[in-house]
C-alpha cells in the first residue's frame, strides 16, 4: 500500500508506502498517540499535560510538550494528507480518512475485519494512564462477542470453543463470552462440559463478587439441562458467481410481504442462481437460519425427494434429537412446523416437482418465508408467483463474459438463456485458440446448435463433459469407478479398495483440481449427485468388479470392528481389547454408518451385489439399534427385504426378518417384531440353534408385552435348545432374558440366579457387551434384594463397560440404576450426579420416557424443581414406558 497508515491498536506505527516513519521515544510517542485518539481535533496543552504527567505536571511541562509537537512536525512533514497545526485552543492533527487503523476498526461491520486491525494491547506507549487503553480493550472485547456470536450462529462452533476457552479463562466475569463457550460445547455434543464451565462461572462470581450469575446466563443453563437451545442452519449454497441481470425480480421477491415464494420457468432459466442470490440478500433478516434443499424434481436419473425424507432432514437441522423425529410423515410435519413457530427461517425449496411434494415443508405461521423454484407453475399454493423470461440482451452479453457483434449473435443463438450462456461463455474458456466470432459461427447452424449447446439437461452434461476431457487415463478411470459408488463420502481406505490401488490421492488429485471430486475432510472425498450421475453414464468394464472390491471393503471392515466391540456374536473367543481399541471401531462405525447405509440401498436390487447388501443390513442393524436411529433402522428394515427378495432364498428372507423385527421393536411394534420372529421360527424347523435364538428374541418382545408367563416358557424352551445345539456360553442371552422376565415379575431371587448365570459365561468368553447386560440385571435384583452395597458394585462395572463399548442407551438406564441405589444407601449428592447424567443423554436424544424417569429420580433426591417437567414427560399421551426399568425404579 502505498499511503499513510497510522496505529495505535498495538505498538505505534507510521508509515508511508513500505516505509517506516521513525518517531522519537518516549513522549514524543505518546503525544502523538493523543493526537491520533483526537484526529481532525483541536487538543488542549491542558490535556496533554494532564495525561503525559497522569495529573501531575511538573513546571516544565508546557515547554516539554511544545518540543515533542515540533519534533513530531519535522517527523511527518513529508507525508501527503498530514499536518500538525497550532492555535490558541492546542494542536490539531489532520491525517487522511481511513488511515488510522482505529477509525477502521469502528467502522468494520464484519466483527473479523475489524479485529484483523488490532496488533496486540492498544496505546501500548500510554503507560502513565490505562484508562484510556482500558477503554479501547473493552471495544475489542464486544467485537470479539461479536464474531463468536456470529460464528456459533454460522455453525461453526468447533472453529471457536478453543478460543473461547482462553478468553473465559482471562475474563471469567464476561457472561456473554462464558454464556457463548456454553452454547458451543452444547453444539458439539458436550453438554457436561458445558454445564461445568456454568457451575466455575457461579463459583467464580459468588467467591470474587458475591454475585449470581445473570438471569440470561441462568436461562442459558436451564435450556442446555433440557435440551432446548435450538440449532441456527445456514444450509445456503454459495451465491452464484457470476451473477448479472434479474434486478427487478429480486426486487420482487425480497420486498414480498407473502411468505411463500415460487419461482417458475422452463429448464435453462436459471431459477436456482436467482433463488439463490435473492436468498443470500434476505438472509440477515432470518437470524433463526437458512434450510435448503434440492428437492430433485427435473434431476436427469434422480427420483425427487419426498417430503418425510426432507422434513426428517429439516428436523435434525433444527436441533431436534435423532430419537425425536417421528417416523409418520403427518407427524413430522406437525413437529416441523411447531419448531419453526416463533422462529424466522428462510427456507429455500429448490427444483420441486409439484405442490403436493412442498406441502408439508411449508410453516404453519408466519414469521419465516419459504422461497421455492420449480419448472413448472404451482398453481394451487397461495404464494407470490414469479415467472423467469430469458434475460435481456445486454445482461445476456454481460453473462458470456465478451462484447461486440459477436457477443451478441452468441447471446441470440443461445435465446438469451442463462445455462445455454453459461455453457458458452464455458466453451470460450476451455478453447483459448476460439474466438468469439468462431462460437458464433458454429452456433450459426441451426442444424447442430443444440449439438453445441446441449442445454437444459444435457447442458449439465455437458458443461461437465468439459472438466472430464482434460483428464488422463488414471483419473478417468478412477472418476467413472468413484460415481458407481453411490454413497455420500468415501474414505481413502475404500477408494483403495474401490480401485484396487494404493496410491489413490495421485489419481484423486487432478480430479480434485477439476471440481469433479471434492474433499470433504481428513482422507475422505465426495462426489456431488449430478456428477454422480455424469460420471456413471460412461461405459467401463470394471464397473462390477470395482464395486465388489467395494463392498467387500465394508462387510470385512465391519465385521472387524464388530468382532471387537460384539466378539460373541462374530466368532471371537476372548475379547481382551482395551479401551483405544474399543474406541477405534466405535469411531468408524460412527464415520461410515451413512455410507454403509446408501452402499446398501444403492445395491439392494443388483443381483449380483444384493448379498453384500443385505449382509451389511444385518451387521448394521444392532448398532443403529443401539444409537437410537430409528428412522434410519427403519429404511435399513426396508433394505434387508428389498435385497432379501432379490436373492430369493428362504435363508435371505429370514435375515431381512430379524432386521426388520428389530425395527419394528424399537418404534414399539411389538405384535409385529414378534410375528416377524415367529415366522423365522417357522423357516428353521430343521435348525434347533437358529430355534432357540428365534425364541430368545420371541421371549423378549413378550417381556416388552407384558405376557410374563408366556414369556417365561418360551426362553425355557430357548435356553434348552441354545444349550444343546449352540456353542459354548451361547445360551447366555437367553438367560440374561430371563432375568429380566423374572425382575419384571417380582421374583427377585430367580432373577438374580439367571443373571449371575449369564455373567459367567460372559466373563469366560470376556464378552465386554454381554457382561455389562449381566451385571445390569445383577444389580438391579441385588437392589431389589436390598443388598445395597453389591448392587452398587455392579452397576459400578456396569456403567464402566456400557461407555468403554459405547452402549449409551443401556448407559444411562444403569445410571438410573445406581441413583436409586444411591438414595436407598443414604447418598443423595451421589445419586443426583448419576441422574443428572441420565438427563444430559435422554434428553439429548429426545427421549421423553428416559428424560421423564431421570427428573423424576432428582425429585426424589431433592431438586423438586423437576417434579413439573417430569410430570409432564410422563404422561404423554401414548408414551412408550420400559416395563423392566419401571419395575427397578417404581
Amino acid at each position: 500500500m502505498d499511503g499513510v497508515r497510522f496505529g495505535v491498536l498495538g505498538p505505534l506505527l507510521v508509515t508511508h508506502g513500505q516505509r517506516d516513519v521513525r518517531i522519537s521515544a518516549g513522549q514524543p510517542r505518546q503525544v502523538l498517540v493523543l493526537l491520533l485518539l483526537h484526529a481532525g481535533q483541536t487538543v488542549s496543552v491542558d490535556h496533554l499535560m494532564s495525561i503525559l504527567w497522569d495529573g501531575d505536571p511538573p513546571a516544565s511541562a508546557r515547554k516539554a510538550v511544545q518540543v515533542h509537537v515540533s519534533q513530531l512536525r519535522r517527523a511527518l512533514k513529508d507525508l501527503p494528507g498530514v499536518s500538525l497545526e497550532w492555535s490558541r485552543q492546542g494542536y490539531r492533527l489532520d491525517i487522511p480518512d481511513r488511515s488510522l487503523d482505529l477509525q477502521l476498526f469502528r467502522e468494520a461491520e464484519d466483527p473479523d475485519e475489524a479485529l484483523s486491525h488490532w496488533r496486540g494491547p492498544a496505546l501500548a506507549e500510554l503507560t502513565t494512564n490505562t484508562q484510556l487503553a482500558n477503554q479501547l480493550e473493552e471495544e475489542r472485547l464486544g467485537a470479539i462477542e461479536r464474531r463468536v456470536d456470529k460464528a456459533i450462529k454460522e455453525g461453526r462452533h468447533h472453529e471457536v470453543t478453543g478460543e473461547l476457552t482462553g478468553y473465559v479463562t482471562e475474563h471469567p466475569t464476561r457472561e456473554r463470552l462464558r454464556g457463548a463457550l456454553m452454547v458451543a460445547l452444547h453444539r458439539s455434543g458436550r453438554q457436561a462440559d458445558a454445564l461445568r464451565v456454568y457451575d466455575e462461572g457461579r463459583r467464580h462470581l459468588a467467591d470474587e463478587l458475591g454475585l449470581d450469575p445473570g438471569q440470561e446466563l441462568k436461562d442459558l443453563h436451564a435450556a442446555i439441562l433440557q435440551g432446548d437451545i435450538p440449532a441456527v442452519p445456514r444450509e445456503l449454497p454459495k451465491a452464484p458467481e457470476p451473477f448479472v441481470g434479474r434486478g427487478a425480480e429480486i426486487s420482487l421477491i425480497t420486498g414480498s410481504a407473502e411468505t411463500v415464494i415460487a419461482v417458475h420457468g422452463p429448464g435453462g432459466q436459471g431459477k436456482s442462481a436467482l433463488a439463490t442470490a435473492a436468498a443470500h440478500a434476505m438472509a440477515e433478516r432470518f437470524p433463526d437460519g437458512q434450510l435448503y434443499v434440492d428437492l430433485h424434481g427435473a434431476t436427469p436419473g434422480r427420483s425427487p425427494l419426498s417430503s418425510a425424507e426432507v422434513l426428517r432432514r429439516f428436523l435434525r437441522a433444527l436441533g431436534t434429537p435423532p430419537l425425536a423425529v417421528p417416523t409418520d410423515t403427518s407427524e413430522a410435519a406437525a413437529l416441523y412446523r411447531s419448531t419453526l413457530a416463533r422462529r424466522k427461517v428462510l427456507i429455500l425449496l429448490d427444483n420441486a416437482v409439484d405442490a403436493a411434494q412442498v406441502g408439508p415443508l411449508l410453516p404453519g405461521e408466519a414469521g419465516s418465508t419459504v422461497l421455492i423454484t420449480s419448472r413448472r407453475m404451482l398453481a394451487t399454493l397461495g404464494a407470490q408467483h414469479v415467472r423467469l423470461d430469458p434475460l435481456a440482451e445486454d445482461d445476456a452479453v454481460r453473462l458470456l463474459g465478451s462484447d461486440g457483434d459477436a457477443a451478441r449473435q452468441v447471446a441470440r443463438a443461445c435465446d438469451y438463456l442463462p445455462l445455454a450462456l453459461t455453457i458458452a461463455a464455458a466453451r470460450l474458456r476451455s478453447r483459448p485458440d476460439w474466438t468469439t466470432a468462431t462460437l458464433a459461427k458454429r452456433l450459426a447452424d441451426q442444424r447442430h446448435r443444440l449439438d453445441e449447446l446441449n442445454f437444459d439437461d444435457l447442458g449439465v452434461r455437458t458443461s461437465f463433459q468439459l472438466s472430464f476431457e482434460g483428464l488422463d487415463e488414471r483419473s478417468t478411470r478412477a472418476f467413472i469407478l468413484l460415481c458407481c459408488l453411490n454413497v455420500p463420502s468415501v474414505s481413502e481406505s475404500t477408494a483403495q479398495a474401490l480401485l484396487g490401488q494404493d496410491d489413490v490421492d495421485r489419481v484423486l488429485d487432478p480430479l480434485v483440481d477439476a471440481k469433479l471430486v471434492e474433499p470433504c475432510g481428513p482422507e475422505r472425498y465426495r462426489v456431488h449427485d449430478l456428477l454422480r450421475l455424469f460420471g456413471a453414464e460412461h461405459p467401463n468394464a470394471e464397473k462390477h468388479d470395482a464395486l465388489t472390491r467395494a463392498l467387500t471393503h465394508y462387510r470385512e471392515t465391519l465385521t472387524a470392528a464388530l468382532k471387537k466391540l460384539r466378539p460373541h456374536a462374530y466368532g471371537a473367543l476372548t475379547n481382551s481389547a482395551t479401551q483405544q481399541d474399543l474406541d477405534e471401531p466405535l469411531q468408524w462405525l460412527t464415520d461410515e454408518a451413512e455410507n454403509l447405509l446408501a452402499a446398501a440401498r444403492s445395491t439392494m436390487t443388483e443381483p449380483a451385489l444384493a448379498d453384500h447388501a443385505l449382509a451389511i443390513a444385518h451387521m448394521l442393524y444392532p448398532h443403529l439399534f443401539k444409537q437410537d436411529r430409528v428412522a434410519d433402522l427403519i429404511e435399513l428394515g426396508q433394505i434387508a427385504l428389498r435385497a432379501a427378495r432379490t436373492i430369493g432364498t428362504s435363508a435371505a428372507l429370514q435375515t431381512a426378518l430379524l432386521v426388520q423385527s428389530a425395527a419394528n421393536r424399537r418404534i414399539g411394534s411389538f405384535e409385529t417384531a414378534r410375528a416377524q420372529l415367529e415366522e423365522v421360527l417357522e423357516a428353521r424347523a430343521d435348525d434347533p440353534f437358529g430355534q432357540g435364538r428365534a425364541l430368545a428374541g420371541i421371549g423378549t418382545i413378550q417381556r416388552e408385552l407384558g405376557q410374563l408367563d408366556e414369556a417365561l416358557d418360551t426362553l425355557a424352551v430357548a435356553i434348552k435348545l441354545i444349550e444343546e445345539h449352540g456353542p459354548a456360553g451361547a445360551q447366555r442371552v437367553p438367560l440374561s432374558a430371563l432375568a429380566q422376565v423374572h425382575q419384571v415379575a417380582g421374583r427377585y431371587e430367580q432373577a438374580l440366579d439367571a443373571a449371575t448365570e449369564s455373567l459367567g459365561f460372559a466373563r469366560q468368553d470376556e464378552d465386554a457387551a454381554g457382561t455389562a447386560y449381566a451385571l445390569a440385571s445383577q444389580g438391579q435384583a441385588l437392589f431389589k434384594l436390598g443388598r445395597l452395597d453389591e448392587a452398587l458394585t455392579a452397576l459400578d462395572e456396569c456403567i464402566e463397560l456400557c461407555r468403554a463399548t459405547g452402549e449409551h442407551n443401556d448407559e444411562w438406564q444403569a445410571l438410573l440404576c445406581r441413583a436409586e441405589v444411591l438414595l436407598a444407601s443414604g447418598k443423595p449428592e451421589q445419586a443426583t450426579k448419576d441422574a443428572e447424567r441420565c438427563l444430559e443423554i435422554t434428553s439429548a436424544r429426545g427421549d421423553r420416557y428416559g428424560e421423564g424417569v431421570a427428573r423424576r429420580t432428582l425429585v426424589k433426591a431433592g431438586l423438586e424443581k423437576h417434579a413439573d417437567r417430569a410430570a409432564e414427560l410422563l404422561g404423554t399421551p401414548g408414551l412408550r414406558r420400559d416395563n423392566l426399568l419401571d419395575s427397578v425404579i417404581s
